[in-house]
Order: C-alpha cells, then sequence, then structure tokens
C-alpha cells in the first residue's frame, strides 16, 4: 500500500513539474511503456491520466491490457468493464476481458464477451481461436466446432488447427471424420510432428498398434516435443519385445519431463520384467515421491523389493494397499508369503486365512466393493495441446490494440518450403542493441559486449549510472521508476545554470529514455549533438530511440472505436509508409555517423542490418551483419539473425551454417531452427 501511495505522490508531483504536458502526452508515454512491455510503468502512466480525465475510456482498456500482461485478471475485468461502461464500441475491450475472464474459469461470461467483439470483427482469427477454447472448455463440442471451421474457412493453411478439429470429432464420438481430419493433417503437413501424433492416437484407440507405432516413430523423427509420443511408442515396442528401444524411448521422456510419474511407472515395470529390480525399485520409489496415490506403482513396488528379497519393505507396502483397499487378495497373500519367507510361520497363515476368508465372501465382497489392482503399463491419453491452442493462453496485445499481427502467406512456391516458410513467420530476429543501464545478462553468449569508448565514458562518472550494451532491457520496478523521475528533477535543476552542458542533456535523455518518454529524449540528445557533434553514444543513442518510436509509430492506432473500415485503414497505411521512410533515413544517417566517427564499433552494423531486413534490403541487411562478424567473430546474434536472412532470400546453406555456428556461441534455439529448416 506505502508502495501505491509513493508512486501517486511522485507521479502528480512529476506532472506538475512537467504542467505543459497534456493527457494526451502521458497516454502516448504509456502506451509507449506498454508496447514496449514494460507494464509496471505503463500502469502508473494510465493512472496519472485516469485521475485527471476519468471520462475516457482508452486508459482504462491499455491499464487493463497491462494488468492482464501481469496476470491481475480480476483488475483488469474491472477496467475492461469500465472502458466499455463508458464506451460500448469497443471490441478490444471486449477481447480484452474475454480473456480475463477465461483465465478466471468464467467461461460462459467469456464466450459472450467473444461472441460481442466479433459482432465488431467478424474475421478476427484471435476472437474465433479464444472463443472455440472457451466453448470447448464448458464441453460445448457443436459450437467450438463451428468456429474451428469457421477459423479455417478464413486462414485455410493455418493446419494445426486440423489438430484440433480432429480432437473435437474425438469428443463428439465422431471417429470416422476423425480420422479423415487427421489424414487430411497428413496430407497438407507432413513436416508437423504433430499431425503423426494425432493420428496415432485415434489408430490406438482403434488398437491398430502397427499403424499407430509407425506414425508415433512418424512423430519422433519430426522432433515431436509431446512426452506422450514417447511413452507411448515406449509400450508398442514393448509389445512387440524391443526392449531396448523402448527404454530408449522412456529414457528420452524422462529428459523431456523429469517429474512425469508416467514415465518412470512404466519404465520400473519394463526394468522389472527385465530382471533389472534395483533400478526398476529406483523408478518406481520415483513413481510414488511423485504421486503417492498410484498404487498401481506401490503394488508393482511391493512385488520387486519380494524379488530382491526385502521382505520387511514388501510387508509395509502391501499393507498400506490393504489400508486402501481392505478385500485386494492379493496383498494378504503377498504378506503371508513375505513373513514365511522371515520365518514368521503364525503371521503368514494368519494372512493367508484372512485371504481365505474374503475369497470365500467374494460374491458379496464384489456387490459390495469392486476393487482391482493391476500393474499394467499406461498410455499417455491426454491430449497435447496444439500451437493455436497455446496461442489462446498468451494474452495477444496486438489484437487488443489493433496492432499490425497478420500471419504473412508463404513466400515461397513449392509445397516443402511453404510448410517452412509458415513456421518462419514464428521466427524472429535478435533484438537491437541499446544502451541503458539495465540489462539481463546471458552468461552462455560469446558476444563481446566490451566497447573502450563506452568504458572510458563511464570513467568520467558523467551519468547517474554504468552504461551498458545489451539486446536484453529489463522492465523496469516500481521503485526504479521513481528514482528515474527524481532523476530527470534532479538534471533538470542543473541545466537551469548549466545548460550548454552536452553530458548533463545525454544524461537526461538516458533518463527519459528509461521512462519511455522518447519525444523528450530525442529532443534532449539534439541539443547535446548540437552541443558535440563528435558525441559518438548520442548518435547511436538517438538512432535506437527514433528506432523505437517508429516501432511503435507504425503500429499504434486511434483505439477510440470509430475508425472507419473502408477508408481509415488505407490512409493510415500511406500516411506510416511516408513517415516511416523518413525516419528510417534518419536513424540510419545516425548508425553512418557512428561508424564514421568509430569505424569498429560492430553494433551499429548489426542494427543497421536488422533495419534493413524490416525494410526487405536483404543484401544489404547480409553486408552489415557480415561487417559485425568481421570486427567480432563471436558475435552470436550477427550470425544468428544473417542466418535467418539467408534462409529467408533461399540460401539455405549458408543460412544453416550461421545458424549452426550461432548455436555453437550460445544461442542454443538456433538447434531446434536447424531441424525444422533442414530438407
Amino acid at each position: 500500500m506505502k508502495k501505491v501511495i509513493l508512486i501517486a505522490i511522485w507521479l502528480t508531483s512529476f506532472v506538475s513539474c512537467f504542467a505543459q504536458w497534456n493527457t494526451e502526452r502521458i497516454l502516448t508515454i504509456g502506451q509507449n511503456a506498454l508496447y514496449f512491455e514494460d507494464y509496471v510503468l505503463s500502469i502508473q502512466y494510465f493512472n496519472q491520466v485516469i485521475k485527471i480525465k476519468p471520462y475516457l475510456a482508452e486508459p482504462y482498456l491499455d491499464r487493463a491490457i497491462a494488468k492482464i500482461q501481469l496476470g491481475d485478471y480480476q483488475s483488469a475485468d474491472e477496467d475492461c468493464s469500465k472502458a466499455i461502461e463508458i464506451n460500448p464500441f469497443l471490441p478490444q475491450a471486449y477481447y480484452a476481458r474475454g480473456f480475463a475472464r477465461r483465465k478466471l474459469s468464467y467461461h460462459k461470461e467469456a464466450i459472450a464477451d467473444f461472441s460481442k467483439a466479433l459482432e465488431f470483427s467478424p474475421n478476427s482469427l484471435h476472437l474465433l481461436m479464444n472463443r472455440m477454447d472457451a466453448l470447448d472448455a464448458i464441453k460445448d463440442y457443436k459450437a467450438a466446432m463451428e468456429d474451428c471451421d469457421s477459423y479455417l474457412k478464413l486462414s485455410p493453411k493455418s493446419t494445426n488447427l486440423l489438430y484440433e478439429k480432429g480432437r473435437l470429432q474425438l469428443e463428439m464420438k465422431d471417429t470416422i471424420a476423425a480420422e479423415k481430419t487427421f489424414n487430411l493433417f497428413v496430407q497438407k503437413d507432413s513436416t508437423n510432428a504433430m499431425s503423426y501424433s494425432a493420428r496415432a492416437i485415434l489408430r490406438m484407440q482403434r488398437n491398430d498398434r502397427a499403424g499407430a507405432l509407425k506414425d508415433y516413430t512418424a512423430a519422433i523423427k519430426r522432433n515431436s516435443i509431446y512426452v506422450g509420443d514417447y511413452i507411448n511408442r515406449g509400450i508398442l515396442n514393448v509389445e512387440k519385445k524391443n526392449y531396448n528401444q523402448a527404454l530408449s524411448d522412456y529414457n528420452l521422456a524422462v529428459k523431456m519431463e523429469k517429474n512425469n510419474a508416467l514415465i518412470y511407472y512404466n519404465r520400473g515395470l519394463l526394468k522389472a520384467s527385465l530382471g533389472d529390480y534395483n533400478n526398476a525399485l529406483t523408478d518406481l520409489s520415483t513413481v510414488l515421491k511423485l504421486d503417492s496415490t498410484m498404487t498401481e506403482a506401490l503394488l508393482q513396488k511391493a512385488l520387486v523389493e519380494y524379488s530382491l528379497r526385502d521382505y520387511k519393505s514388501t510387508i509395509k507396502d502391501y499393507k498400506k494397499i490393504i489400508v486402501k483397499y481392505q478385500y485386494f487378495v492379493p496383498a494378504y497373500l503377498g504378506i503371508a508369503q513375505a513373513e514365511s519367507a522371515l520365518g514368521n510361520q503364525k503371521a503368514a497363515f494368519l494372512y493367508q486365512q484372512m485371504a481365505s476368508n474374503i475369497e470365500k465372501n467374494k460374491d458379496y465382497i464384489t456387490h459390495k466393493n469392486k476393487e482391482n489392482i493391476q500393474a499394467t503399463t499406461k498410455l499417455a491419453t491426454n491430449t497435447q495441446k496444439s500451437s493455436t491452442s497455446r496461442k489462446t493462453e498468451i494474452f495477444n496485445r496486438f489484437a487488443a490494440q489493433n496492432m499490425d499481427d497478420a500471419e504473412s502467406d508463404s513466400k515461397y512456391t513449392d509445397a516443402t518450403r511453404g510448410a517452412v516458410q509458415d513456421k518462419y513467420t514464428d521466427v524472429i530476429n535478435e533484438r537491437n542493441f541499446v544502451m541503458t543501464y539495465y540489462a539481463k545478462m546471458d552468461e552462455i553468449r560469446h558476444t563481446n559486449l566490451y566497447y573502450p569508448s563506452v568504458q572510458e565514458y563511464n570513467k568520467l562518472k558523467k551519468l547517474n549510472s554504468v552504461l551498458k550494451i545489451t539486446n536484453n532491457e529489463l522492465p523496469l520496478t516500481a521503485e526504479l521508476v521513481n528514482s528515474h523521475f527524481d532523476a530527470i528533477n534532479e538534471i533538470s535543476l542543473k541545466l537551469t545554470t548549466d545548460n550548454q552542458n552536452a553530458d548533463i542533456y545525454f544524461s537526461r535523455s538516458l533518463e527519459f529514455a528509461m521512462v519511455q518518454d522518447f519525444s523528450s529524449a530525442i529532443e534532449d540528445l539534439n541539443k547535446a549533438i548540437s552541443l558535440r557533434p563528435d558525441f559518438m553514444l548520442a548518435y547511436f543513442c538517438r538512432a535506437n530511440i527514433r528506432y523505437k518510436l517508429v516501432d511503435y509509430g507504425k503500429n499504434a492506432v486511434d483505439m477510440n472505436g470509430k475508425t472507419t473500415p473502408d477508408e481509415k485503414p488505407k490512409t493510415k497505411k500511406q500516411v506510416t509508409e511516408s513517415q516511416t521512410l523518413f525516419d528510417v533515413t534518419m536513424i540510419m544517417t545516425d548508425y553512418s555517423k557512428v561508424n564514421d566517427l568509430n569505424p569498429d564499433f560492430s553494433f551499429a552494423y548489426y542494427n543497421k542490418a536488422n533495419i534493413l531486413c524490416t525494410q526487405k534490403d536483404f543484401q544489404t541487411a547480409i553486408l552489415n551483419y557480415t561487417k559485425a562478424i568481421q570486427l567480432d567473430s563471436d558475435f552470436a546474434e550477427g550470425y544468428y539473425n544473417r542466418g535467418l536472412t539467408y534462409l529467408y532470400i533461399g540460401e539455405d546453406t549458408k543460412g544453416l551454417a550461421d545458424l549452426s555456428k550461432a548455436g555453437e556461441l550460445g544461442i542454443y534455439k538456433a538447434y531446434n531452427l536447424i531441424q525444422r529448416f533442414k530438407k
């Protein structure tokens, strides 16, 4: 509570110090912070706008989006409701509230919100997908199927949705339709592990073990990330007496999910059947640590302990079973055997007699209590989430803010390349490098983040903190936000007595950038550069901040709900493209100036290459990535992005070589991409 009060005080003080700011500018800065995922900071800006103009819907919606990203779904629901109360024609507010309500398990209310939003945006894939998941949650499979079909009509290349369709058909007990859907899935996306995995489940249900084994093998060859594929193939291999392959499958499954009791259980059974009792006991003990209710594992553990002549443990485990299942005859007989082995014949006779009495009254007991425990293998029956389903678990702020987030069509003509390109849309370049006070360090990557000019400037102690080079900025905490606003006030006071000092303007520009006030940051950088024309750090920072403004500006739109669908998007696109071209020219000029002043500053070449990629000038981008790599042979991000660029233009051999180098230098996700892009 203290923290909230302090934040309110300093924000009120800050705005009063900068009285010339209007609420529109505060809102824009808040949206900057929201766009760049600085959610705590953005909420404080939206709070201030709401305090000044509580009749505006937009800050409530923006604040709700930030709260959703922070997991505060109940409060987000309330903010969305307030936005809708003020302006009931905001489809984004219905979408955001629907998402929050689905997270709160208010599925029927979420469905109503998604349906309302779809009235405004009937072709929204995000809305259809979310409503489909909510309908699935309340088991309204027929309605969910209708949304699934609508999605596929709007986006026929979204082959992963065929998995959802087939799964829904299975829920509706229509196995014939499900088989057709899964066959179509395999046909349309033969490189996708999930298509084979889905069909394997159906074949297992139909007891087509040979067909299921073939499909599980195909899924695993395509690097399936679903542990159930490895578990179930292991079971099928056991049935075919391919014990070494089965063990290999279970071992791979354990590497994928170390806390999955089902894997250890099946592996324990296999080891026990092969006479590897000690290792079987270890696996079965692990099962019971992970799931103490798994009586089948307890039964098998007792049998293994008996084989190892650990009769006391055998008796102990059988007694645990009897506590839960008092008429389970094998437990009594097991105790009798163990007691006899220990020489306790009286106790052995007693438990044999108990078993005999249960057998004599089995008709009555069976009628009253159906008890049967079997230590047999268990299939992984839980269906996996497709990538489309996983998307609904993550709030899409771009959809809520009406920003560009369209899935691009394949640029390749043949089927194999097209399937790869579909996956390529999910691949993102490593981000630009910037200068900031806070950075999330990655000790695995080998990129050299040290640069002499930066270190020399830090030694001068002109700034409030140590300047770092990074492409992994950290969002500010509430305490840090407070400190940076205080710093802005302090530096502003210095400028009243010394307004010809480039370092002071540079220092304040960094503080403005920290609180996402990019316009003010650029004004200060302009002043710093005018006072010191060879200020390399200022040119680099100005280029970075200008690019952030471009990135935000080309996506942000008016969210007041009064957009004219037939006219405004086209006008906006024309204006945005013209403005972006001008801004990009200025950004590239600044980066070029950086390299004129410091020809060995690799990060300027790298950032230029990233921007050239956004402008589709791939050949020039590759030249700049190459220059950055020549300056730093361990530039992991340079290899990674150059590799993606090569793949994008069809030079696969060079692209895969670069990805391999990036993986070697610590960007391990490159290895997954290598598998996906290989022919």
